[in-house]
């Protein structure tokens, strides 16, 4: 089993894969979310993506292909371009509102976008890893 665990440091963001996933895991005791892309389909392993300390999500029940970024570095970008907020969600504004966060604790959390490419939702979590399972 291989890991990349992505935490304070938020450098090895945007992530990317082609491949599906899904929603397999949530603990709320535990605050724990697994998004899991199973092998078959041409992969030989199984990825987990796992959000520890989860404190909001607005995510959709499956993914064609996953794409994961930092919303603070992406709204900074959407600020030049005089960007809103997509039709789904996932501004930085949106997941403000949805998830109250008290200001003392704000820099425990990242905020993540979550995308397939056509619809955005987020997570914020304490951090995240990556999991790959043969």
């Amino acid at each position: 089993m291989k890991e990349l665990t992505v935490g304070e440091s938020q450098e090895a963001l945007p992530l990317s894969f082609e491949r599906a996933f899904r929603p397999w895991l949530y603990e709320v005791s535990h605050r724990r979310l697994v998004l899991r892309s199973r092998a078959g389909g041409g992969f030989d392993e199984t990825l987990d993506v796992m959000f520890l300390d989860v404190v909001g999500m607005k995510i959709r029940s499956n993914y064609a292909g996953l794409s994961i970024a930092d919303a603070d570095a992406d709204a900074d970008a959407d600020a030049d371009a005089d960007a809103d907020a997509d039709a789904d969600g996932g501004s930085r504004a949106e997941i403000e509102s949805f998830v109250d966060v008290p200001e003392r604790h704000s820099s425990r959390y990242t905020r993540l976008l979550v995308s397939d490419g056509a619809h955005e939702g987020f997570v914020v979590c304490g951090s995240f890893r990556v999991v790959v399972a043969e």
